[in-house]
């Protein structure tokens, strides 16, 4: 399940906080999350579908479908049509 907002919010309490890491690094700690736990609440921070090559594309697919996610987009629709799919809520002003 992914969330995204459009506007800056707070992050979530109790959550993986991956705000902070850079996209090689965000990629490395999608994974190991994946790996080695069951479930819990990722919180990305600002991320826009642009941002990401097919490869960070598809593991963070694996993820979502896995991990309740949320993240900040200006642009929610720069996400790619697979990763759309997996868009629960969308908030918005």
């Amino acid at each position: 399940m992914l969330t995204i907002y459009t506007k800056p919010i707070p992050k979530p309490a109790d959550c993986f906080d991956l705000s902070g890491l850079s996209l090689d690094e965000l990629v490395s700690s999608l994974s190991s999350i994946y790996d080695h736990q069951k479930g819990g609440t990722i919180w990305l921070g600002y991320l826009d579908g642009w941002m990401l090559t097919n490869q960070e594309e598809v593991i963070l697919r694996k993820v979502i479908r896995v991990f309740s996610c949320s993240a900040v987009s200006t642009f929610p629709l720069s996400f790619s049509y697979a990763c759309k799919n997996e868009i629960d809520y969308v908030y918005v002003d």
